[in-house]
Protein backbone atom coordinates (compact mmCIF):
# COMPACT_ATOMS: atom_id res chain seq x y z
CA UNK A 1 0.00 0.00 0.00
CA UNK A 2 1.11 3.19 -0.78
CA UNK A 3 -0.03 6.32 0.92
CA UNK A 4 0.70 9.60 -0.77
CA UNK A 5 -0.47 12.67 1.44
CA UNK A 6 0.31 15.02 -0.33
CA UNK A 7 -2.37 14.26 -3.23
CA UNK A 8 -5.07 13.18 -0.48
CA UNK A 9 -5.25 16.00 1.48
CA UNK A 10 -7.38 19.53 1.87
CA UNK A 11 -5.34 21.96 -0.95
CA UNK A 12 -5.58 24.47 1.59
CA UNK A 13 -3.39 23.21 3.75
CA UNK A 14 0.13 24.77 4.00
CA UNK A 15 2.73 22.08 3.43
CA UNK A 16 4.10 22.02 6.89
CA UNK A 17 0.58 21.73 8.72
CA UNK A 18 0.14 18.76 5.35
CA UNK A 19 3.55 17.20 6.20
CA UNK A 20 2.74 16.78 9.85
CA UNK A 21 -1.23 15.59 8.98
CA UNK A 22 0.38 12.97 6.72
CA UNK A 23 3.01 11.84 9.58
CA UNK A 24 0.20 11.07 11.83
CA UNK A 25 -1.26 9.48 9.52
CA UNK A 26 1.27 7.17 8.14
CA UNK A 27 1.75 6.60 12.15
CA UNK A 28 -1.41 5.47 12.45
CA UNK A 29 -1.03 2.87 9.24
CA UNK A 30 2.69 1.51 10.11
CA UNK A 31 3.02 -2.10 10.89
CA UNK A 32 6.20 -2.40 11.94
CA UNK A 33 7.93 -0.88 15.36
CA UNK A 34 10.77 0.83 13.91
CA UNK A 35 8.74 2.79 11.69
CA UNK A 36 5.97 3.79 14.00
CA UNK A 37 9.04 4.71 16.63
CA UNK A 38 10.56 6.58 14.38
CA UNK A 39 7.54 8.37 12.75
CA UNK A 40 6.63 9.64 17.22
CA UNK A 41 10.48 10.89 16.82
CA UNK A 42 9.28 12.95 13.55
CA UNK A 43 5.97 13.83 14.64
CA UNK A 44 7.66 15.21 18.78
CA UNK A 45 10.31 17.79 16.58
CA UNK A 46 7.82 18.87 14.23
CA UNK A 47 6.90 22.29 14.98
CA UNK A 48 3.33 22.16 13.31
CA UNK A 49 4.30 25.42 11.42
CA UNK A 50 7.25 24.69 9.61
CA UNK A 51 8.83 21.64 8.96
CA UNK A 52 11.41 20.05 10.83
CA UNK A 53 14.83 21.36 10.33
CA UNK A 54 17.91 18.78 10.35
CA UNK A 55 19.74 20.64 13.24
CA UNK A 56 16.75 19.95 15.29
CA UNK A 57 16.57 16.37 13.82
CA UNK A 58 18.98 14.01 16.43
CA UNK A 59 19.96 10.65 15.47
CA UNK A 60 20.93 9.99 18.73
CA UNK A 61 17.93 10.47 20.47
CA UNK A 62 16.52 7.47 18.62
CA UNK A 63 19.97 4.96 18.51
CA UNK A 64 17.97 1.97 18.23
CA UNK A 65 16.69 2.87 14.62
CA UNK A 66 19.92 3.71 13.48
CA UNK A 67 21.06 0.59 11.42
CA UNK A 68 17.61 1.30 9.21
CA UNK A 69 18.14 5.00 8.63
CA UNK A 70 19.46 6.70 5.79
CA UNK A 71 20.10 11.11 5.57
CA UNK A 72 19.97 12.27 2.31
CA UNK A 73 21.11 15.86 1.33
CA UNK A 74 19.22 17.18 -1.51
CA UNK A 75 21.85 19.24 -3.87
CA UNK A 76 20.90 21.44 -6.88
CA UNK A 77 23.02 22.16 -9.62
CA UNK A 78 22.93 24.58 -12.49
CA UNK A 79 22.77 22.01 -15.25
CA UNK A 80 20.45 19.86 -13.69
CA UNK A 81 16.89 20.56 -13.73
CA UNK A 82 15.70 18.78 -10.69
CA UNK A 83 17.95 17.69 -7.75
CA UNK A 84 20.44 14.95 -6.74
CA UNK A 85 20.29 13.30 -4.20
CA UNK A 86 23.80 12.31 -1.80
CA UNK A 87 23.87 9.87 1.06
CA UNK A 88 25.68 11.44 3.81
CA UNK A 89 24.38 8.57 6.26
CA UNK A 90 23.33 5.26 5.69
CA UNK A 91 22.80 2.46 8.55
CA UNK A 92 23.85 -1.42 8.50
CA UNK A 93 20.64 -2.88 7.26
CA UNK A 94 20.64 -0.25 4.74
CA UNK A 95 24.13 -1.02 3.28
CA UNK A 96 23.24 -5.07 3.82
CA UNK A 97 20.21 -5.07 1.63
CA UNK A 98 22.12 -2.67 -0.85
CA UNK A 99 24.96 -4.78 -0.17
CA UNK A 100 27.56 -1.66 -2.28
CA UNK A 101 28.66 1.24 0.60
CA UNK A 102 26.72 4.16 -0.04
CA UNK A 103 27.77 7.02 2.37
CA UNK A 104 29.50 9.80 0.07
CA UNK A 105 27.42 8.56 -2.91
CA UNK A 106 24.69 9.92 -5.31
CA UNK A 107 21.55 7.70 -5.21
CA UNK A 108 21.43 8.12 -9.48
CA UNK A 109 25.56 6.64 -9.37
CA UNK A 110 24.03 4.05 -6.89
CA UNK A 111 20.78 2.97 -9.23
CA UNK A 112 21.43 0.25 -11.65
CA UNK A 113 19.54 2.72 -14.37
CA UNK A 114 19.18 -0.34 -16.83
CA UNK A 115 16.59 -1.79 -14.63
CA UNK A 116 13.22 -0.37 -14.92
CA UNK A 117 12.42 0.21 -11.10
CA UNK A 118 15.78 2.05 -10.05
CA UNK A 119 13.79 5.15 -10.50
CA UNK A 120 11.32 4.45 -7.74
CA UNK A 121 14.06 5.41 -4.94
CA UNK A 122 14.69 8.95 -6.56
CA UNK A 123 11.21 9.82 -7.74
CA UNK A 124 9.72 9.60 -4.38
CA UNK A 125 12.44 11.27 -3.23
CA UNK A 126 12.04 14.10 -5.86
CA UNK A 127 8.03 14.30 -4.66
CA UNK A 128 8.63 14.89 -1.07
CA UNK A 129 11.14 17.89 -2.26
CA UNK A 130 8.23 18.86 -4.53
CA UNK A 131 5.63 18.61 -2.25
CA UNK A 132 7.06 19.12 0.91
CA UNK A 133 5.19 16.21 2.22
CA UNK A 134 6.58 13.00 3.00
CA UNK A 135 6.07 9.61 1.62
CA UNK A 136 4.94 6.05 3.50
CA UNK A 137 4.98 2.68 1.69
CA UNK A 138 4.22 -0.78 2.63
CA UNK A 139 4.41 -3.28 0.39
CA UNK A 140 6.56 -5.53 -1.84
CA UNK A 141 9.80 -4.29 -2.74
CA UNK A 142 9.45 -2.43 -6.12
CA UNK A 143 13.24 -2.50 -6.68
CA UNK A 144 15.73 -5.57 -7.20
CA UNK A 145 18.33 -6.37 -3.44
CA UNK A 146 21.00 -8.17 -3.30
CA UNK A 147 18.83 -10.30 -0.71
CA UNK A 148 15.13 -11.22 -0.78
CA UNK A 149 12.66 -9.71 0.95
CA UNK A 150 9.02 -10.25 1.41
CA UNK A 151 7.91 -6.59 1.89
CA UNK A 152 9.90 -3.33 2.81
CA UNK A 153 8.31 -0.67 4.54
CA UNK A 154 9.63 3.03 4.22
CA UNK A 155 9.21 6.92 4.71
CA UNK A 156 11.36 9.31 3.42
CA UNK A 157 10.14 12.11 5.93
CA UNK A 158 11.33 16.48 4.65
CA UNK A 159 13.95 18.30 6.73
CA UNK A 160 14.12 21.96 6.19
CA UNK A 161 16.19 24.40 7.12
CA UNK A 162 14.41 27.31 6.39
CA UNK A 163 11.48 26.00 7.51
CA UNK A 164 9.85 25.89 3.71
CA UNK A 165 12.43 24.24 1.31
CA UNK A 166 13.48 20.60 1.65
CA UNK A 167 17.27 20.40 1.61
CA UNK A 168 17.40 17.14 3.73
CA UNK A 169 15.26 13.94 3.28
CA UNK A 170 15.80 11.19 6.23
CA UNK A 171 14.55 8.10 5.61
CA UNK A 172 13.77 4.63 7.60
CA UNK A 173 13.43 1.78 5.99
CA UNK A 174 12.47 -1.64 7.47
CA UNK A 175 13.06 -4.83 5.37
CA UNK A 176 11.09 -8.01 6.24
CA UNK A 177 12.75 -10.98 5.36
CA UNK A 178 11.59 -13.70 3.01
CA UNK A 179 12.68 -16.29 5.34
CA UNK A 180 10.17 -15.28 7.98
CA UNK A 181 6.69 -15.18 6.71
CA UNK A 182 4.28 -17.99 7.53
CA UNK A 183 1.60 -19.01 5.60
Amino acid sequence: MTFSPARHLVPLLRPPQANLDAAQAARHQAHYGLVRDFLDYYISIHPGDALPTRTVFDPTAIPRLLPNLVLAEVVHQPDIARPRFRIKVAGDEVVQAMRMPLNGRFLDEIANTNEPTARFPIETRHSVVENGCLIYRRGQPRMRFSLDYAEVEYVHCPLAEDGVTVDHIVSIIYYKALETVTG
